[in-house]
């Protein structure tokens, strides 16, 4: 298999400029990791506050897209373009965006809820896919045992997270938290790491 140094080597002056211009510019990559695994200290310390900053996040972005599409509404108008979806997105991104910034803990609320339902669901349905498959397979696929066990594990996930969001949902709160976390780690990771390679 043809390793990142050798893809790099074997491209001509005209296409490997883009692979210089990203390893000219491999502290950024480093910089980012850097913020991100910060960040994961941080939410795994304080989920709660990890989560509120997520969600003003959101609100700030969903207000900033909102008006650029408003901006591209307009400028569609002027040239009698098609401007009503672009429209419609953007006063529900500004709409969302205020609502966010009004009621950050309310809004911090909803998504970690959306966030758990859409574990679960996800969970559920791709179990229910993989048991249904090894029914409909069984006497042409081998190993089908694993198969069904991965679907009864996510089914079991799915449930399980359900129950724990029903029944203990301050806990379910804060491991919301713990789960931007877990991801701004794991990308931190991966941006370091492509970083130190872009070095080289």
């Amino acid at each position: 298999m043809m390793s990142f140094d050798n893809l790099v080597g074997s491209q001509d002056s005209g296409n490997a400029m883009p692979f210089c211009s990203l390893a000219g510019n491999w502290w950024l990559f480093v910089l980012r990791g850097a913020l991100s695994l910060i960040f994961a200290v941080l939410a795994f310390l304080m989920p709660t506050g990890a989560l509120l900053a997520f969600t003003l996040v959101f609100g700030v972005f969903s207000l900033v897209d909102g008006a650029f599409g408003l901006i591209s509404a307009v400028r569609n108008i002027r040239k009698d373009e098609r401007w009503g979806w672009l429209a419609f997105s953007g006063v529900l991104g500004i709409l969302a965006g205020i609502l966010v910034i009004v009621w950050p803990l309310v809004a911090t609320l909803v998504i970690a809820t959306f966030m758990w339902a859409s574990v679960a669901i996800w969970s559920i349905f791709t179990g229910v896919l993989e048991i249904s498959a090894v029914v409909r397979l069984r006497k042409e696929i081998k190993g089908e045992f694993w198969l069904a066990l991965s679907g009864a594990l996510s089914v079991a996930l799915g449930a399980f997270v359900f129950w724990m969001f029903l029944t203990r949902p301050v806990e379910s709160f804060l491991a919301a938290g713990w789960l931007i976390g877990a991801y701004a780690l794991f990308s931190g990771i991966v941006l370091t790491m492509l970083g130190l390679k872009l070095r080289k």
